[in-house]
C-alpha cells in the first residue's frame, strides 16, 4: 500500500531527478566549491554537447517538480538571467596557483609590493586583459575584475551552450 502511495506522489520520479542533479553537480564541466559551482570550458565536453545536455537535465528536473540546481553559483545564475551583479572571493577558485596569486594581491601592503606581485603573475593577468598598474586602494576591485573574467568571461562559450 505504501509503495502505491509513493508511486502516486511521484516518489520514484523525484528520487531519479534528485540523483540526476547530484550526478550533474559532480560532472567535470563544473568547478568551484560543491555548493557554489560554475561552468568551465572543456573542449571535449563542448564537442559532445555536454553543456547543452546539462541544460536539458536541469530543465527536465525543474519542469517535473524535481530539485533545482542549488549547487550553481549565484554569479553564474545571475549572469544567465541577465543580472550583472557579481561578487566572489579567491576561495571560489580551485586552481592553487591562481588562488595563491590572488591572495598575494590582497596581502600586498605597499604599491611597490603590489606591482611586484602583479608582475610575477603577469601572464595570468594579461590573459584576462587586466594587466596594469594598480594602486593599493584598487586591489579588491582588480581582483574582482580578474575573478569575473575567470568565472564568467573565459567560459562564455560553455555558458552559451
Amino acid at each position: 500500500m505504501m509503495m502505491l502511495a509513493a508511486l502516486k506522489k511521484g516518489g520514484p520520479r523525484r528520487e531519479f531527478l534528485t540523483l540526476l542533479m547530484s550526478h550533474l553537480r559532480n560532472h567535470p564541466i563544473f568547478d568551484g566549491p560543491l555548493e557554489n559551482r560554475y561552468l568551465i570550458c572543456n573542449s571535449r565536453a563542448a564537442r559532445k554537447d555536454e553543456y547543452f545536455l546539462a541544460g536539458k537535465m536541469i530543465a527536465v528536473s525543474i519542469v517535473h517538480g524535481g530539485p533545482a540546481p542549488h549547487f550553481l553559483s549565484k554569479n553564474l545564475v545571475n549572469h544567465m538571467m541577465g543580472n550583472p551583479s557579481f561578487s566572489t572571493t579567491a576561495e571560489d577558485v580551485k586552481d592553487e596557483e591562481i588562488g595563491k596569486g590572488l591572495q598575494q594581491v590582497l596581502e600586498a601592503e605597499s604599491e611597490e609590493s603590489l606591482q611586484n606581485v602583479i608582475l610575477q603573475n603577469s601572464t595570468m593577468f594579461k590573459t584576462a586583459g587586466c594587466l596594469r598598474c594598480v594602486k593599493t586602494c584598487e586591489k579588491q576591485a582588480f581582483m574582482e575584475e580578474y575573478l569575473k573574467w575567470y568565472i564568467i568571461d573565459r567560459n562564455h562559450s560553455a555558458i552559451q551552450q
